[in-house]
């Protein structure tokens, strides 16, 4: 490590030496950046490299559109759909809205019923009229094999909408930065990813099918570095590095005891890896749930090592 009794004299040879990288790596508009300690390092950002093309696939086939208004057994207009009270039956004029969570195995409210017969159970409200007040107490819990006709599965709808999001990796940066031979075994490394609303969040997305809408919220639970040495690091988004900080990174950062060139077959830079880790909670349709994501982005990190000679002074 450089100390301030001789980072000044050294700071020339610091700059020289560091502008000497791997044959391999390439340089794009270098600057030039020198921290309070006297420390130089070439400044290079370039654009990530995701790991593979990002995709969300939606869980299940876009369901048919859904009739907005239904009738009644009396022959009346009422709501095909109601948040409050579910999907209206018209074999037997109720609203049906699916209980959440399902009782356990062995409860009367199944009668007898098992895994294997399949179905679910549903909250019935047989007395409701339009605006979805209640004209009588008929309320029950009925099973049915199958959801009501017309049914929209609301979980399909979250998984339009986080298809929507067009989740994207992180967007690495490192400082000293990737395609550099600033490295150094011993100098701390800053690690972040760029804003953006698909890259570090929070955003929000929705879906509708029909009377049914749903809204999705992404936000970043965490990153996680994979720095190539054995290390991972978790942190948030990270803190951007500016020219004159010095010192470690506030939240996010790693500093190398060994030099990739060697223990990386061919004395090339650690890979990196950075995991973006998503939480996606989502309402709508009567429902609500949680999906985690996870998408990768790799790079890379040239770590060297600082030797000089100390020469005794001629007397």
């Amino acid at each position: 490590m450089l100390t301030c009794s001789w980072a000044r004299a050294a700071a020339g040879v610091l700059a020289a030496v560091l502008l000497q990288g791997p044959a391999a790596v390439a340089t794009a508009a270098p600057n030039e950046i020198c921290l309070p300690s006297g420390f130089c390092y070439i400044e290079d950002i370039r654009p990530a490299v995701p790991s593979s093309p990002v995709t969300v696939p939606a869980r299940a086939p876009a369901p048919a559109p859904a009739p907005a208004q239904c009738t009644s057994l009396t022959g009346a207009v009422v709501p095909c759909y109601q948040d409050n009270l579910g999907w209206y039956e018209s074999s037997s004029g109720c609203y049906l809205k699916l209980m959440d969570p399902q009782p356990p195995p062995g409860s009367p409210l199944w009668e007898g019923r098992t895994q294997e017969d399949g179905g679910a159970l549903y909250t019935a409200n047989c007395g409701a009229v339009d605006g979805g007040s209640l004209s009588s107490t008929a309320t029950g819990i009925v099973w049915r094999r199958g959801p009501p006709a017309d049914f929209i599965d609301p979980e399909v709808l979250a998984q339009r909408a986080i298809a929507a999001m067009q989740l994207q990796p992180p967007l690495l940066r490192t400082a000293p930065p990737q395609g550099s031979a600033s490295g150094l075994v011993g100098l701390p490394v800053w690690m972040w990813t760029d804003r953006a609303e698909n890259v570090s969040g929070p955003i929000t997305r929705s879906a509708t099918e029909g009377p049914v809408a749903v809204e999705a919220t992404g936000v970043v639970s965490r990153i996680a570095w994979d720095m190539g040495d054995g290390t991972t690091v978790t942190c948030g988004l990270g803190t951007p590095y500016s020219a004159g900080d010095d010192g470690p990174s506030p939240d996010c950062g790693h500093t190398y005891e060994r030099a990739s060139a060697k223990h990386v077959p061919g004395g090339g830079p650690w890979p990196i890896t950075a995991t973006t880790t998503w939480t996606v909670t989502w309402s709508g349709g009567g429902s609500t749930g949680t999906e985690v994501v996870q998408l990768s982005s790799t790079g890379e990190l040239f770590v060297g090592e600082l030797h000089v000679l100390n020469q005794a002074e001629e007397r």
